[in-house]
């Protein structure tokens, strides 16, 4: 940090001390929405990349992580569907007895 004068106002260097880490190819096409299948791929694949060295630890923690977050999200939206199903059912089967 550099000081020029007692009214100015200071100038600082800013470094960057973290970098962006590089892409990690898990998928081999685009895909607009993931179905389980499609992370069930690529957690196969990051587990290959890991044990090769090709991923790194703080980068199969942070995929993991959203794997894990999105698989979850994915069973409760399909949960809620069926819930609502059954109770579609059961309402219907009320109404005709």
């Amino acid at each position: 940090m550099t000081k020029k004068s007692k009214k100015s106002p200071q100038s600082v260097e800013i470094k960057r001390v973290t970098k962006t880490p590089p892409r990690v190819e898990i998928f081999n096409r685009e895909i607009r929405y993931l179905k389980v299948k499609d992370v069930k791929r690529a957690y196969s694949k990051l587990i290959q990349d890991y044990c090769r060295g090709v991923v790194l630890d703080e980068q199969a923690r942070t995929l993991v992580y959203m794997f894990s977050g999105y698989l979850q999200i994915i069973r409760d939206v399909e949960f809620e569907d069926k819930l609502n199903k059954m109770e579609k059912i059961l309402n219907e089967s009320k109404t005709q007895t």
